[in-house]
């Protein structure tokens, strides 16, 4: 039975991994980008049709790219198996570009391109001195945290509460003023083995979490094949399942944009 888990998470990556898909991924991302020139937390724009048939990974850039400021501290939290469209994205990034990545699995591809530091640990159990710093990105991946990573490396701890341990020691590394950028899929509650699907009460604990030290903008995204990527309202997601749109990846997102106090 775990040899077909395994083997599943492998296909399921591999299928996102295909050349075409991150070429759409990378094209819709760059086609936002150019009609998004403020910072977040501002209004997002999205164009029409964006992302028909593409997983959240299209917001995902999109939102990143809006949280970076040439020369900030930023720390890449599971860059280990990051996507090409992700790697190319980071590879654009104005000047100086300050990126550690960290991963508790060993990076399958040649980081020193893209960040100055790579690390292999658990967030939740590094020794970074408070304020080190300006800028988190944890894109799709506080959803894997406790799970079963045994797809990607042997070194994982199953726990139920490593996601909220996982944001508050973030938060704790930020300098004051910085911010993380966390996005999760969401809709209704579902557990896939080595992700789960958000839900109304599982993300609020993370958001209760981060609001003891840092404020929080929500934002709220839903794929359907006739319109693509859209920003919504959290209640039309509740009945969203990971899998339900058949476009690589999930059907809803939640993200948090949280600015340490």
């Amino acid at each position: 039975m775990k040899s077909k888990f395994i083997q599943k998470i492998k296909n399921h990556i591999a299928f996102y991994l295909r050349e075409d898909l991150q070429e759409r991924i990378s094209e819709e991302f760059e086609r936002a980008f150019v009609l998004n020139n403020r910072d977040l937390p501002a209004t997002l724009v999205l164009p029409e049709g964006y992302g028909k048939g593409l997983p959240e990974r299209v917001v995902e850039l999109l939102l990143a790219r809006m949280t970076y400021h040439a020369g900030a501290k930023v720390l890449d939290v599971a860059h280990a198996n990051a996507m090409p469209c992700h790697l190319k994205m980071v590879e654009s990034l104005p000047q100086p570009a300050q990126l550690t990545g960290i991963d508790i699995a060993e990076p399958v591809y040649n980081t020193s391109t893209y960040y100055r530091e790579s690390l292999v640990g658990d967030i939740t159990r590094m020794t970074f001195d408070e304020g080190s710093f300006d800028l988190i990105w944890c894109i799709s991946a506080l959803e894997h945290f406790g799970m079963d990573n045994s797809g990607y490396t042997d070194n994982f701890r199953k726990e139920n509460n490593m996601d909220l341990e996982a944001v508050a020691e973030m938060i704790r590394i930020l300098k004051r003023g910085g911010s993380l950028l966390v996005t999760v899929p969401y809709g209704k509650n579902e557990d896939h083995g080595w992700l789960r699907n958000y839900d109304k009460e599982s993300w609020l604990r993370v958001l209760a979490e981060a609001e003891k030290q840092a404020d929080v903008k929500q934002y709220y995204f839903r794929h359907t094949f006739g319109s693509g990527w859209r920003e919504t309202r959290p209640e039309e997601l509740q009945y969203v399942g990971y899998f339900d749109q058949a476009n690589c990846g999930s059907g809803g997102l939640a993200a948090a944009y949280i600015t340490k106090r």
